[in-house]
């Protein structure tokens, strides 16, 4: 198994990383993002549905448009979890009126008209199905996640993986230096094991890109001082970058544990 690292405080170490899954929702999957007819990529040019998720509630608009074939717009501000999950949020759709763009702003002339309900549930996080009526008119798409640009996760940062599996739990935790080339991205993680002994863990894989999402899969090796140590597959999901850092789920095996299911991110350093 990993070994943990000592030179680091434990209390920092736990800190730390404790704070490198957190979402942008501590609920759920963080759904926002810009969604679109078709999967697993969206193939439905023209119209689209904004998810904006704040803890337990998402606040959807859409744009489609109407039978003369000109633009419609919708909201529903308030999309809340049902059945006591997460990942079906439902909640009435509305349509509204207000001023004119080009004159100052009046909010006495904004009306807001419900014209149905509208409901999003998602079979993973990158797609699910929205369903949703406009006066009558029911509709079923199937959706996914829109990706315009990669990241580039390059860097250096505090940080590496913590997993749990076959029994035991897993730590490396230090340095990480994060190199990029297009869609290869290499993940290196440089600490001192429990003997003291500077030790190192080379994750190396493929980058795939799903709206403001993403995952890493590919192979890693660890080596302790000049002692090989866990080889394996690993596979990074729900992959959420910013300019603080990066964070994801992480499940891999190695040739001491078949499954190992945790966390992999780092904290962006300043310098």
């Amino acid at each position: 198994m990993f070994k943990s690292i000592a030179r680091l405080g434990a209390a920092f170490i736990a800190t730390l990383t404790l704070s490198l899954p957190a979402a942008a929702s501590t609920f759920s999957i963080d759904y926002t993002d810009l969604w679109g007819g078709g999967q697993p990529n969206p193939t439905e040019n023209g119209w689209g549905l904004n998810l904006i998720q704040q803890g337990d509630i998402i606040f959807a608009t859409m744009f489609v448009y109407g039978s003369d074939n000109t633009a419609r717009w919708y909201s529903a501000s308030a999309l809340s979890p049902t059945g006591g999950g997460s990942t079906t949020w439902t909640g009435q759709l509305a349509q509204t009126t207000g001023p004119y763009f080009g004159v100052p702003w009046n909010n006495a002339q904004v009306a807001a008209t419900a014209v149905g309900t509208m409901t999003v549930s998602f079979s993973s996080a990158n797609s699910g199905t929205l369903t949703y009526s406009v006066n009558g008119v029911n509709v079923t798409k199937s959706i996914s996640r829109f990706s315009l640009r990669a990241p580039n996760l390059a860097g250096h940062y505090i940080g590496g993986a913590v997993a749990s599996g076959c029994g035991t739990n897993t730590l490396t935790f230090d340095n990480l230096t994060v190199t990029q080339s297009n869609t290869t991205v290499g993940l290196n993680i440089q600490f001192y094991n429990g003997q003291g002994v500077l030790s190192s863990c080379n994750y190396n894989g493929t980058l795939a890109v799903t709206g403001r999402t993403g995952s890493i899969s590919g192979s890693y090796n660890c080596t302790y001082g000049s002692t090989p140590g866990n080889v394996g597959t690993f596979n990074i999901t729900n992959l959420e970058t910013s300019i603080n850092g990066f964070n994801g789920t992480l499940t891999q095996s190695d040739q001491f544990c078949s499954s190992q299911v945790g966390r992999f991110g780092g904290v962006k350093d300043v310098i």
